[in-house]
């Protein structure tokens, strides 16, 4: 028994929680990168604006301090600042003070990394961290739970604007296990609903398996149910009852080949027994001996025609490769069949009458032959009057090549016509004649026009002749 992991149905589920778990993956890592790049875009920002009010603060009050009407230079700037002259202005303390999550804290540096003006509020661990780091280096940076924007000038002092990040780490923190959250519900969902669409999907799968069972039992006549939806399922489903179609037909040819078989042999080997048995039983003179064999002999050799007559017709019926089939003229296929049955016309007495246009189509050139032979044969054999006549013709009529073949015999009542393709079919004595055929040769020439995707119509009437019209696509 396989293992239930190996269904379809489950490496269709896995593929797509693979699928399913990479896109959201995908999507909540953009959509984390995209929060985090927000929040720390604000953040600088904040830092920003920070260190414009701080200078901008500054520099007004040295201003007011010196009074002057321009600004100071960052030169003046300095050298105020190195004469620790400046008080730190209120609007800047209210700005940078208390140690409250997210505060803010400033620190300028000389040149030589004194402190000229700072903060009450800045960490002994930003002091220390500041103080030690030799390489400073221009711009926004992040180090443990404080975002710092440094800014040097060319008269040699330096700024450093800090702000506590750890509400907005926390914050994200939060979101990213939110976001996790969502993702693994969303994930697991997408897993319940792929195995319930998956079992949907390959529900008529089972059914199919299911019927194909059913029907390799022996139900040969079921057949799969179809839901008209053109899917590919169901377009899957009307390829299996097309085989399914064509299997039951070649058992049903077998069958009937069986039957007929046995059915026609059966008065040949009953002659055959009785005729052995009634001269064992007792001393014969040499003409009763040869009487019996020449009986057996034509039994036999009834026997070998009617064989070879179902073998062709069962080849002719299960035909299917039309790669032997090649352009031809069904005309000049027609004169040379009527050509070689012309000593068999002459020995009924029949006249042969042949009007042959042109008329190509793809086709096996011998079994077409054997076709028109039946046709043609068949109107010789069954036309009982002296004198009669048999026209053939061929011709195109749009992309058609269609063989008429024509008498003026007895005809066919209509209750034969509907039967007269079937196998062993004769119709009454006047027509046969007595003649000891098998009845199989026009279900030869129906089989031959079905294996060239042709027809053969019948019209007749009772003292007015028959016609057969056979219709083959052109080349």
């Amino acid at each position: 028994m396989s293992s239930p992991f190996h269904s379809l149905r489950w490496r269709l589920q896995a593929w797509h929680g693979l699928i399913l778990g990479v896109a959201v993956l995908a999507l909540c890592a953009t959509v984390h990168r995209l929060a985090t790049f927000d929040r720390f875009s604000r953040i600088d920002r904040d830092l920003i604006g920070s260190e414009r009010l701080l200078f901008r603060t500054l520099f007004r009050d040295m201003q007011a301090g010196e009074n002057k009407d321009l600004p100071p230079s960052p030169a003046e700037m300095l050298a105020i600042l190195r004469k620790h002259q400046l008080a730190i202005p209120e609007e800047i303390t209210n700005h940078f003070s208390g140690n409250d999550a997210g505060f803010r804290y400033f620190i300028i540096r000389d040149q030589d990394g004194s402190i000229l003006m700072q903060s009450n509020n800045v960490p002994a661990v930003r002091l220390a961290t500041d103080a030690a780091d030799q390489s400073f280096r221009e711009g926004i940076r992040t180090d443990g739970t404080f975002r710092e924007a440094r800014r040097g000038s060319p008269d040699g002092f330096a700024s450093v604007i800090g702000r506590d990040i750890s509400p907005d780490e926390n914050q994200l923190t939060r979101f990213t296990w939110s976001l996790a959250a969502c993702g693994l519900a969303t994930w697991l969902a997408g897993l319940l609903g792929g195995w319930w669409l998956a079992g949907r999907a390959i529900k008529p799968i089972a059914s199919i398996s299911a019927t194909a069972t059913r029907i390799a039992e022996g139900n040969l006549d079921e057949r799969i149910s179809t839901a008209g939806t053109a899917s590919e399922l169901d377009q899957l489903s009307h390829v299996l009852n097309d085989t399914f179609d064509r299997l039951n037909a070649a058992f049903e040819r077998q069958r009937r080949f069986t039957a007929d078989a046995a059915h026609e042999l059966r008065t040949p080997v009953t002659i055959l027994l009785n005729e052995s048995q009634r001269i064992l039983k007792r001393e014969r003179s040499t003409d009763e001996y040869r009487q019996s064999i020449m009986t057996c002999q034509e039994t036999a050799q009834r026997m070998r025609r009617l064989t070879e007559t179902l073998l062709l017709l069962a080849r002719q019926e299960a035909a299917a490769d039309r790669r032997t089939h090649a352009p031809g003229d069904l005309a000049r296929v027609a004169a040379e069949t009527v050509a070689q049955l012309g000593p068999l016309a002459a020995t009924h007495q029949v006249s042969s009458h042949t009007s042959l246009a042109p008329a190509p189509a793809r086709i096996d050139a011998d079994a077409v032959a054997i076709l028109v032979s039946n046709l043609v044969g068949n109107a010789i054999h069954h036309h009982h009057a002296t004198g009669g006549n048999v026209w053939v013709s061929t011709a195109t009529v749009g992309d058609q090549a269609v063989l008429i073949v024509r008498d003026d015999g007895p005809g066919i009542a209509s209750d034969d016509l509907r039967s007269i393709f079937e196998r062993f079919h004769r119709a009454d004595q006047a027509r046969t004649g007595g003649s000891g055929h098998t009845g199989l040769g026009l279900a030869i020439a129906q089989a031959i026009a079905a294996n060239h995707c042709g027809t053969i119509e019948v019209a007749s009437e009772l003292g007015h002749g028959t016609t057969f019209t056979v219709h083959l696509p052109l080349a």
